[in-house]
């Protein structure tokens, strides 16, 4: 659960992008060390990591061990630098619990990425784009409440500033965002998950024998996208984007499903429209560290980055 800034870098040379991506990734990568490695330098290039808004105090030895095996902080980043509020370097980027000393250093930044949830989102993301600075979440559940959407959208066009949806683990999001411009005709996604994934959600305490499922796949949940992701905030962010990239959140339909025999988090997507039709099932690798989420995300993300960061853009 953290937020991180992304400060720009000009003029740099290959030497310093491959750098200061490794350190951007350090973070991305902190709960995910055994994967970490996979990405390429350059990947979100050419940005650098500047600070990490938590929500509790950690030791430096706790820090360290967050980063994954051989990380080497860039010599672009002021491990120097110390606040009032408590703001600490620790071989390279700030880890701060303070949103003042978070939101208020003065180091240029022009990037914040949200992986808190969406209550951080509705917690700091008007003050992010307020700023002028632009907004990327993957708690695309916060934005449900459409009170609430509007005046993010509105804040980020009264200030410059432009509130970017990650796609995560959303297969398809283009296709089909092009193909609503025409008439949908129905848009359904099923997720189905391990019944571990669902603990904590309201699926524990309506089905008491979750964990001890045996047999066929349970449906926990059947209705609007909106009810999914405002229910299951920790669970159902890729309903939310799926509807706001297409049909709606009243109209797009979503199905969670838990299914003990599953060793993966499955998405199916059944999309009809004037423009055509197309039907998508992807099998993701759920996250080492929280099996509600796809390791996916973190990789969307990476590449979210690296389409703000790069000359050449592929696929918008």
């Amino acid at each position: 659960g953290s937020w991180f800034r992304q400060q720009p870098i000009d003029g740099t040379n290959q030497e310093t992008e491959e750098r200061t991506a490794k350190d951007w990734l350090a973070w991305m990568w902190c709960n995910q060390q055994h994967r970490g490695k996979m990405i390429a330098n350059r990947e979100a290039r050419p940005s650098i990591l500047k600070a990490i808004l938590v929500r509790k105090e950690r030791s430096n030895e706790e820090i360290r061990s967050l980063f994954p095996d051989g990380y080497t902080p860039s010599a672009d980043v002021d491990t120097t630098t110390t606040t009032d509020a408590g703001c600490r370097m620790v071989d390279g980027p700030c880890f701060t619990t303070d949103p003042n000393d978070f939101f208020g250093t003065n180091s240029g930044w022009n990037l914040c990425v949200e992986a808190a949830g969406q209550s951080a989102v509705r917690q700091h993301g008007k003050r992010c784009l307020e700023m002028g600075r632009d907004l990327m979440i993957t708690s695309i559940g916060a934005l449900t409440d459409d009170a609430f959407y509007e005046d993010l959208s509105a804040t980020a066009e009264a200030n410059g500033s432009r509130l970017i949806l990650c796609t995560g683990s959303m297969p398809a999001v283009d296709w089909m965002g092009s193909a609503s411009l025409a008439d949908c005709e129905k848009v359904l996604v099923t997720q189905t998950k391990p019944p571990k994934a669902w603990l904590g959600t309201p699926a524990e305490h309506d089905h008491p024998d979750l964990l001890e499922m045996e047999g066929e796949p349970r449906v926990l949940f059947e209705g609007s996208s909106r009810d999914a992701a405002s229910t299951y905030p920790k669970n159902a962010n890729v309903a939310a984007m799926l509807a706001i990239a297409t049909a709606g959140l009243d109209q797009t339909r979503t199905r969670l499903v838990a299914d003990p025999s599953a060793t993966s988090n499955k998405v199916e997507i059944v999309f009809k429209g004037t423009a055509g039709n197309i039907e998508v099932r992807v099998e993701a690798a759920p996250s080492k560290t929280n099996p509600r989420t796809s390791a996916i995300v973190a990789l969307s993300v990476v590449k979210a980055i690296r389409k703000l960061c790069c000359p050449v853009i592929v696929g918008l």
